[in-house]
């Protein structure tokens, strides 16, 4: 039931404010208030009441619980030029390519007079027509191509547009879903096609595409339009995790403020730090500039909530231009924190149950096919009864291969919360038992997924996420929640609810969630705590990113740098990046263990916090190749892998000593350095990110390291040491890891 008391101190708040001057800043707090009360009168724990709300008879403890970080999501990008100059083709075929069956139509438009018509033919071949955007445009990184099509009645005809990049053998960058037009024009679009920097510059093509061997089709207005970054955005680099800033860890707040603006010199950016009435305590301005970090000392805040405001202004009249939804800082203490059973540390590595770990782990599918058809239990016992490889069963498996954390897509994808039929805790702490985390999927758990659990298809999203985490919250084997797995932009919002509610419900959890497509980290930073990338080398042919960096053949090795690499920047290496390893069998071939091996050391070269391997147990992992294709091997490799990266935890938890190596002699090899277990030991991670071989490259040590030997870790191989340098060769894509004592 919904509290009176708490009733009438949200609507005094409420009133209060509407006497107070109108500012966004007050309506921003009203709407927490509000939206907090109806949670609360939901059946939610009344933990997430602000200060305002509860202060006369809660301690300062009670919002302290109440996680930070982003609160509300950005505006869209703003649509900036088309890119093509004939796009209705009221120029006739000026500066389009048209190749057999393609024509300018006079009679046939969804504006103006002309469009593009393409006629079916023995002699089509499906050849596009393409339009070239030169390289000397304005460098946008973002468009949205969009075009009006409709085809005759009697056509079989599939249409669709695509971007490419003619500097790069004409790949593919992005581009729409193929589609059957109607007879009535229709838009087809595709929005947020995001590009790499490595495209900056590069000539464009647009091709509109047409597919099959009967009938007419029409495209008209087709464009290439530049989406524009907004005029400010803004990152909390620090506090890293949900806004918490932990009292005895660094005390700067770091912020990330980018400024796009036609005159940086007329504008400034300032940052107001509000306490939870909505009082500024502290300003920062700065001029404006393309990027830049701001701090905050908040050394001297005492323990509660404050509210970070960014504003882009005019410097002459003080103009308000831009503004950035606010950002959440919670201090809290160390008893607070040390009370969670997960948390993400100043350096991006997860702390589950008091122990900073690098995260090890796999993805799950226990098969209904092969192994395990009913696989939900209510008993942590029959958890541990599942059938696994090499005579363990699949939690011992876990713990057999180091793993220290899982997330089980199914059946766990449906698995029941309700309390009087819960079969998730059994699972926890069957896990717990080995020192394994677990990570619920619950990107399927929103309204209108067709893989929603069949048992919730009648509960709200707000009542099945809280029941969720009711059961997950404090226990020791939970790590968290997958929120998203590769999925598009438009399921941002959703993802965005989801986090706050997660993160509300259960403070002391990790939200993670990976994309494929590594070009639009940048806008999901804000909806998880942890991101990551799922590059599958062995997969993929190379595309126009691969080509653009000089891979040419499979498997594309580069790629699980590259990604990570990306992932990493477009996070402002402020987040934990868990890279997403591939481990199954595509066009006849299981990464074996030197597959394995470059895949994992790649990622944490480039600055994976974790990784975790699809898949375990599946239809296309370890269960296949060794239930039913007789390839015992590929558990003995992961083993073998497993026990060689988890040996090195403490040095890969540790922090880069770049100070400790004075050069590399080719730059395609990129390295990572530490300190080992021992203080007297450097550890070398290196890479060669090409294809091609590379001999005799040399490492020079700094400061001078005495004549002695380089073991080569796990490879049985020593090396010495002359004048401080030693040297090695490189297949390609070889990874190899010195051990200088």
């Amino acid at each position: 039931m919904f509290p009176l008391e708490v009733a009438k101190r949200v609507l005094a708040g409420i009133n209060h404010r509407r006497r107070r001057p109108c500012d966004a800043h007050a309506l921003r707090r009203t709407r927490l208030l509000l939206a907090q009360a109806l949670l609360v009168g939901l059946g939610f724990p009344d933990i997430c009441l602000s200060a305002a709300v509860k202060k006369d008879h809660a301690p300062l403890q009670t919002y302290q619980q109440s996680p930070g970080g982003l609160v509300e999501l950005p505006p869209a990008q703003l649509f900036g030029q088309n890119q093509i100059n004939n796009s209705g083709f009221e120029r006739g075929s000026a500066g389009w390519k048209l190749g057999p069956c393609w024509s300018v139509d006079e009679h046939a438009a969804y504006e103006g007079s002309h469009s593009l018509r393409f006629d079916a033919g023995s002699t089509c071949w499906s050849l596009p027509a393409a339009f070239s955007v030169p390289g000397t445009r304005h460098s946008s990184r973002s468009y949205t191509l969009r075009a009006w099509v409709k085809a005759s009645a009697d056509s079989d005809l599939q249409v669709r547009l695509a971007v490419h990049d003619e500097n790069d053998r004409t790949f593919i960058l992005g581009g729409t879903e193929t589609v059957t037009p109607g007879v009535d024009w229709r838009v087809l679009e595709k929005k947020d096609i995001d590009l790499l920097a490595i495209h900056d510059r590069h000539v464009l093509q647009v091709w509109a595409v047409v597919q099959g061997t009967r009938g007419t089709a029409w495209f008209d207005d087709v464009e290439l339009i530049e989406q524009t970054p907004l005029p400010l955005s803004v990152f909390l680099l620090y506090p890293n995790f949900r806004g918490y800033l932990w009292a005895s860890s660094p005390q700067t707040i770091r912020l990330q403020a980018n400024v796009a603006v036609s005159n940086l010199a007329t504008a400034k950016v300032r940052v107001l730090l509000k306490n939870e009435a909505g009082a500024t305590i502290r300003t920062v301005d700065r001029p404006a500039k393309d990027s830049q970090v701001l701090e905050l000392d908040g050394s001297s805040l005492s323990l509660g909530s404050y509210f970070l405001d960014a504003e882009l202004l005019d410097i002459g009249t003080g103009e308000l231009l831009a503004a950035y939804p606010p950002l959440h800082v919670v201090k809290v203490n160390d008893h607070f924190r040390d009370g969670l059973v997960n948390y993400i540390a100043p350096d991006n590595f997860l702390v589950h149950n008091g122990k900073k770990r690098f995260v090890w782990g796999v993805y799950d599918r226990f098969s209904a096919r092969f192994r395990c058809r009913e696989c939900l239990f209510r008993s942590a016992a029959a958890y541990q009864h599942i059938p696994g490889f090499n005579g363990l069963n699949t939690i011992d498996n876990y713990a057999d291969t180091l793993s220290n954390a899982e997330i089980n897509i199914l059946p766990f994808a449906g698995v029941k919360v309700r309390p009087s039929d819960d079969q998730l805790r059994p699972w926890l702490e069957a896990l717990d038992s080995k020192g394994i985390g677990h990570l619920q999927i619950v990107n399927n758990w929103v309204e209108g997924n067709r893989a929603r659990p069949p048992w919730a298809r009648e509960v709200p999203d707000q009542d099945l996420w809280h029941l969720l985490a009711a059961i997950m919250r404090d226990q020791r084997g939970a790590i968290g929640y997958y929120t998203y797995d590769e999925p598009r932009p438009d399921k941002i919002p959703i993802v965005f609810a989801q986090y706050l509610a997660l993160r509300r419900d259960d403070p002391g959890s990790v939200t993670y969630g990976v994309l494929a497509n590594v070009k639009q980290v940048f806008r999901w930073r804000d909806v998880s705590d942890a991101v990551g990338c799922d590059p599958y080398p062995l997969v993929n042919i190379p595309d126009a990113d691969d080509v653009a960096y000089g891979a040419t053949s499979m498997p594309v090795m580069m790629r699980v740098s590259n990604s990570t690499r990306e992932t990493v920047r477009q996070v402002y290496g402020s987040r934990p990046v868990w890279v997403v390893a591939q481990l199954f069998r595509f066009a006849g071939r299981f990464p074996d263990y030197e597959a394995m091996k470059m895949q994992a050391y790649k990622a944490i070269i480039n600055g994976a916090t974790g990784i975790l391997w699809w898949g375990f147990v599946s239809e296309k992992g370890v269960e296949t190749e060794w239930y039913k294709l007789n390839n015992p091997q590929a558990y003995v490799d992961f083993k073998r892998i497993s026990q060689e990266v988890m040996a090195l935890e403490p040095t890969l938890i540790s922090q880069p000593r770049p100070d400790l190596l004075k050069s590399v002699s080719n730059p395609n090899i990129e390295f990572l350095v530490k300190t080992g277990s021992q203080a007297t030991q450097t550890i070398v991670f290196a890479s060669n990110l090409s294809e091609e071989p590379i001999g005799d490259v040399t490492f020079s040590l700094f400061p001078s390291t005495p004549q002695s030997t380089v073991t080569v870790y796990a490879e049985g191989r020593a090396l010495p040491i002359h004048g401080g340098m030693f040297a090695d060769r490189f297949n390609g894509y070889d990874v190899h890891v010195y051990v200088i004592q």
